[in-house]
């Protein structure tokens, strides 16, 4: 009876094919890598546009408006701890800060953070140079999120010194772009 069921088995075995030597897997074909389309979140406050003026307490508790800010570029770095992506531009936007601040640019954070420890750490542990704001109101809910048209994090805008958006960009890379075409070379 033994035999018989090792038999059965192997004949299942030979039959499903499982005796028969694999082929080597052939390398899949290179996939063409593309960006995604981030077009379905355009913030609704336009090139052009004022950049709404609002005010958030820092890390420490200081009221900070944006208005503090009129007579320099500004780049507006909306994002939150939480975020996987905003955590990934982080180190671009560090770079970013160490070529355009010499130039008078002034960085402002605007964090969507709920968990005002889980920022400050955040902020200890990446160094970050510039002033953060954070209300602790969930993004959706949040009038600075809804007063600059947004519909992901990070974005990040540029305004201008008179206070009108430049440009906005979803990454680093794209910000350093409109940095190195709207900052002029002789600002230092």
């Amino acid at each position: 009876m033994k035999k018989t069921s090792v038999l059965l088995v192997m004949m299942l075995l030979v039959i499903a094919g499982c005796g028969k030597k694999q082929k080597a897997a052939e390398p899949a074909p290179a996939v063409e890598e593309t960006a995604p389309d981030m077009s379905r979140y355009i913030p609704g406050l336009g090139t052009g546009a004022e950049a709404p003026d609002f005010e958030a307490p820092d890390i420490l508790g200081n009221p900070v408006k944006l208005s503090d800010f009129r007579g320099k570029y500004v780049v507006l770095d909306f994002w939150a701890t939480w975020c996987k992506d905003c955590r990934a531009e982080m180190p671009g936007m560090l770079e970013l800060y160490k070529t355009y601040a010499p130039k008078d640019v002034s960085f402002l954070g605007v964090s969507f953070d709920t968990d005002l420890k889980a920022l400050v750490d955040y902020g200890m542990e990446h160094e970050i140079p510039w002033p953060v704001v954070c209300n602790q109101i969930k993004s959706k809910e949040n009038p600075i999120y809804a007063a600059y048209g947004l519909h992901w994090i990070p974005t990040m805008f540029l305004v201008c010194p008179e206070g009108k958006v430049l440009g906005y960009a979803f990454t680093a890379e794209d910000l350093g772009k409109l940095l190195s075409e709207k900052i002029p070379a002789q600002t230092t």
